[in-house]
């Protein structure tokens, strides 16, 4: 019975976190609203709140899964290269970059503007860290500016503050990535 229990609330869980995760795509983070949830997935507000304690602890979730779904991807670009340092930087550096453009609003939500009264707890930094990992372990000397960089550029891009001034983002951003490959003496 228990695991019938236990499957019926990952479900919900799952469900909640999808339409929050909708709102937030169309409305941004600062318009999530847990009533508007609890009515897209069927449930009274009530019953949200015995998932999710506040709307803090559903964004509190949903910027640990979106570190976690940007850093799988940051990984798994890592592990699929078979070469040096450089490689690795790219590989990395341009993994960040598509999921972000595939995910801006997730991207957002991690990196974007700060949702008003909320302040992200501890709990959010080991996800927070895992996406700078493998760029830290890249570089043998740490190259925390560099992956500032990196985000900071998608963050412009996404934000659509290129438009205009760059005819052609993708080399731009290859120039960038490679600057940082020569600056971190990884080629």
């Amino acid at each position: 019975m228990a695991g019938i229990r236990e499957q019926g609330r990952a479900e919900n869980t799952a469900r909640i976190l999808a339409s929050a995760r909708s709102q937030i795509a169309q409305q941004g983070a600062a318009g999530l609203s847990m009533r508007a949830v609890a009515r897209d997935v069927g449930m009274v507000s009530s019953a949200v709140f015995r998932y999710f304690p506040n709307r803090e602890a559903l964004l509190t979730e949903l910027i640990i899964e979106s570190y976690g779904h940007l850093a799988g991807a940051v990984e798994q670009a890592v592990a699929e290269v078979d070469g040096g340092p450089a490689q690795l930087w790219r590989a990395a550096a341009l993994a960040a970059r598509d999921w972000a453009r595939a995910f801006p609003h997730e991207f957002q939500l991690i990196y974007g503007t700060p949702v008003p009264d909320y302040q992200a707890p501890p709990q959010t930094i080991p996800a927070a860290a895992r996406v700078a990992a493998p760029f830290l372990d890249i570089s043998a000397t740490g190259a925390v500016a560099e992956l500032a960089q990196v985000i900071g550029f998608i963050s412009l891009e996404l934000a659509g503050h290129f438009r205009g001034v760059v005819d052609d983002t993708d080399a731009f951003f290859r120039e960038v990535v490679e600057r940082q490959v020569s600056t971190l003496g990884l080629d």
